[in-house]
């Protein structure tokens, strides 16, 4: 267990910042780099403990990768469709998006994988996925508890055809089977309900078409043929959810932050924060460069919020709730509950620690506006939520961060670059 200190700024926070690569375009670019043909090279990739679940995950399955973190590159050679490896056990962490896509591709092989996972990821939802690749002819022998890991996968391809899949939990679910989908042995139909603000399926479709897939769009319905990957070079956009946290100390301490390398055309959903921002007094402005975001004298309250499309910067907008002028309600969380943690209540409860009233109900958090107090409290081993409540003390009266090492699964050094700008 680490513990990490927030120590209260009394300055405005500038700098400009170069956050690492997107955890979401990252775990795409791997899988569909490993399924293509011949050679990819991904740059801006994202050093942290998913891409390594999901570059370990990919080498057991006899794809090669060469990773230099340092250089933040990965050189992929292709399997053309068809992992070399029939048989292998695929030890998945807490990475959610790499369980998906990886139980996904595999399924469209022939062989026999084993999935397993830390127990959080054991009890995160698969069921809707599970279900159509057993509709599609693949087996699963769960040891445990049916429709969780751990499991064993036998699987001779998938079918292809007309397939309905729940994504209330998880547009992960859909995510996966796109990508895989090229390997079916038919044309595959996916329905999945109403896809409006669903922008990671969005991310899916374009990156996709980028390795050389298209995926024809009917109003709700997708429609994937048989096809083949291509390899790429691939440039890996700057994380905006990680950005978030960085334009919040502007926006917290009437400062000034600029991240590199980020529009808001990019392929993300989360750069809808920036409007959020925007609604709560922040100037926000794009160059060359990247996002500049400056902060208000007075935060102000946003009534009630929808975060549908981009919750994973919800704990950013809390944080940011606390110092405004007017309550905010947040809206469209009920899905966050089942994430890394429970993070309606992991927030909530942060958030009482440190002396701010909330109210909570299945599908919102409710912030009323207070002074902080100092607090110790939980990052619940949730990258998301320790990093959101540092933002908490670094404005309020300081605080510690228990679990602190969470913020390894999507930014790893995130203290040492908020220690940095503090300095400046």
């Amino acid at each position: 267990m680490t513990r990490q200190r927030i120590t209260p700024v009394n300055k405005p926070i500038s700098g400009i910042v170069t956050v690492p690569g997107s955890k979401s375009i990252t775990n795409r670019a791997l899988l569909l780099a490993a399924l293509a043909k011949g050679h990819s090279r991904l740059t801006g990739m994202l050093a942290s403990d998913d891409s390594e679940v999901f570059v370990t995950a990919l080498q057991s399955l006899g794809v090669q990768c060469q990773w230099d973190r340092a250089q933040a590159t990965c050189e992929v050679v292709g399997c053309d469709g068809q992992f070399p490896q029939t048989q292998a056990e695929l030890y998945c962490r807490d990475a959610g998006t790499a369980t998906r896509f990886l139980v996904a591709a595999c399924a469209a092989m022939h062989g026999q994988y084993r999935f397993w996972a830390s127990g959080r990821m054991s009890e995160r939802p698969l069921g809707p996925l599970l279900s159509v690749l057993q509709d599609q002819g693949v087996e699963f022998a769960f040891e445990i508890q049916a429709g969780k890991m751990p499991f064993v996968m036998h699987s001779q391809g998938l079918s292809g055809g007309e397939v309905q899949i729940d994504i209330s939990l998880s547009s992960q679910f859909l995510s996966g089977l796109l990508m895989a989908a090229p390997l079916a042995e038919a044309p595959m139909v996916l329905d999945a309900g109403r896809l409006t603000h669903k922008p990671y399926v969005s991310m899916s479709m374009a990156m996709m078409a980028d390795f050389g897939v298209e995926v024809m769009r009917m109003d709700d319905t997708l429609l994937v043929h048989p096809g083949q990957y291509q390899g790429r070079d691939y440039v890996i956009e700057p994380d905006a959810s990680t950005a978030s946290y960085f334009f919040a100390m502007a926006a917290l301490t009437q400062g000034e932050v600029t991240v590199t390398g980020l529009q808001r055309q990019a392929l993300q959903g989360d750069t809808q924060f920036l409007r959020v921002l925007e609604q709560m007094g922040c100037q926000v402005s794009e160059s060359a460069q990247g996002i500049n975001v400056i902060g208000p004298r007075q935060l102000h309250g946003l009534g009630t919020c929808s975060m549908s499309g981009f919750s994973d910067t919800f704990m950013t907008v809390a944080a940011l709730a606390v110092f405004a002028d007017s309550p905010t309600t947040l809206t469209g969380l009920a899905h966050t509950r089942l994430q890394e943690s429970d993070r309606v209540a992991a927030m909530a409860q942060g958030l009482d620690k440190l002396g701010i009233c909330t109210n909570t109900t299945q599908d919102s958090l409710t912030i009323y506006p207070g002074q902080p107090r100092y607090g110790e409290v939980s990052s619940h081993n949730d990258h998301r939520i320790a990093m959101s409540l540092s933002l908490v003390g670094l404005r309020g009266v300081g605080a510690v961060i228990h679990d602190a090492q969470a913020v390894a699964k999507t930014c790893p050094n995130y203290f040492h670059m908020l220690e940095h700008l503090v300095g400046k």
